[in-house]
């Protein structure tokens, strides 16, 4: 029966070791794998702004908090269809 995923788990394991497959670096998988790194760029520089110590009390013009939530969703979100496109089935 053949997996429903793109890529054979088989294909990557040889001697009991984990090998690099040219056939996992698609146009898919690299933009997924660019829209995680940014996401978690943008988390990490939203950190750095939240932990600067103030210098008033103006409100900061972009909310940093907000901005970390949806980028954490979208790097859940990326991170499991990376899992899923290795050949790990995550859903029902």
């Amino acid at each position: 029966m053949q997996m429903a995923c793109q890529f054979r788990p088989s294909a990557f394991l040889r001697k009991g070791r984990w090998i690099f497959h040219p056939a996992m670096i698609t146009t898919q998988f690299i933009v997924t794998a660019l829209v995680l790194a940014g996401a978690l760029a943008v988390i990490a520089r939203m950190v750095i702004i939240e932990k600067r110590p103030r210098s008033d009390l103006n409100p900061r013009l972009l909310p940093t908090t907000p901005v970390m939530i949806i980028c954490a969703f979208v790097a859940l979100l990326a991170l499991v269809h990376l899992v899923n496109m290795a050949g790990v089935h995550t859903g029902r």
